[in-house]
């Protein structure tokens, strides 16, 4: 099957597999508070529209490097697809309310 078409399955059914990767992120970084933003939130998805995950916490990395490792380290853990639609938006704490600002409309997992 096409991988967009499994992409846009996986999106839309995002209630029943969203619980495994929001407990990753808190075995990983248990201070973390996690949002849904964008299209989902606002509910305006369509079938190519990614899933926005926000993840505040202190100890996310300051090198896009290490970033980087951190995300792969939470899809691996959380068992998602290579197809996946998730889009990680990764800060610290400091930067949240300018963020959630922007997307007013938003839904709180953790």
């Amino acid at each position: 099957m096409d991988t967009l078409i499994l992409r846009a399955k996986m999106l839309r059914k995002w209630r029943k597999w969203i619980p495994k990767v929001v407990e990753t992120i808190k075995q990983l970084l248990p201070d973390a508070e996690i949002y849904i933003i964008g299209s989902i939130a606002r509910e305006e998805a369509i079938a190519a529209s990614d899933l926005d995950l926000l993840v505040i916490s202190q100890k996310i990395p300051e090198k896009p490097l290490e970033r980087a490792k951190l995300v792969a380290t939470i899809e691996e853990r959380a068992k998602l697809p290579l197809y996946h639609p998730v889009e990680f938006h990764l800060i610290k704490p400091k930067d949240k309310q300018a963020y959630l600002k922007r997307n007013p409309e938003h839904i709180k997992l953790s």
